[in-house]
């Protein structure tokens, strides 16, 4: 080993420097592995797992978005039918007043059915407990009495119209009076429940 400069010494200096090329690009090949492959290789796989990580996403948040869309429409279809029913069914002051709100209801009904309507008034009010949290908009049952005249069949036929057209209306008493000068004709007095529109939360 003492000997090696001396044989590069003996050697020619083209073959000196071919030799000092050669060392000279096995050192930066070396360098470029060490600082520059083996790196670029570390961020590949971080890349990569990264990528994947944000491919999970995109899938996830695809179907949370598909799934988005159909909740939406689910509720859309539920908000329509509850519309509906509450349209058939709950009733709002006419005037201020639910009885008058009621008689008109009620009068096409009693008209078809020869039921004569003689008097409306306003009962109690039954306030509907809340659930919790509390909706933006509240309900009640507000009691309406029906007093009027009609044969046992005009009576029931009135009462059996009132269910099919309005199936959110309870009726919550029905009382029958005989009337000494005309017997085929009777006093009826008809309550209903009916499911009434209250206050908004503020």
């Amino acid at each position: 080993m003492k000997d090696a400069p001396f044989a590069l010494n003996k050697l020619s200096p083209p073959v000196r420097m071919a030799l000092g090329v050669v060392g000279a690009a096995l050192i930066i090949g070396l360098a470029v592995v060490v600082f520059g492959i083996k790196p670029a290789r570390e961020r590949i796989k971080t890349l990569t797992a990264e990528v994947a990580q944000l491919n999970a996403k995109h899938v996830s948040m695809k179907a949370d978005i598909t799934g988005t869309q159909k909740q939406r429409t689910a509720t859309e279809v539920a908000e329509a039918t509850l519309k509906d029913i509450l349209d058939e069914g709950v009733i709002e002051p006419l005037l201020g007043s639910f009885a008058m709100r009621g008689k008109s209801l009620m009068d096409p009904l009693a008209k078809e059915t020869g039921f004569t309507i003689a008097n409306v008034k306003e009962e109690r009010l039954i306030p509907l407990q809340v659930p919790k949290p509390p909706p933006q908009q509240l309900y009640a049952r507000q009691l309406v009495e029906f007093t009027g005249y009609g044969a046992y069949t005009q009576i029931v036929a009135f009462v059996q119209a009132a269910e099919r057209a309005f199936p959110l209306a309870v009726v919550s008493g029905l009382r029958i009076e005989h009337q000494m000068s005309t017997p085929e004709r009777h006093r009826a007095t008809i309550t209903f429940e009916w499911p009434v529109k209250g206050e908004k939360r503020k």
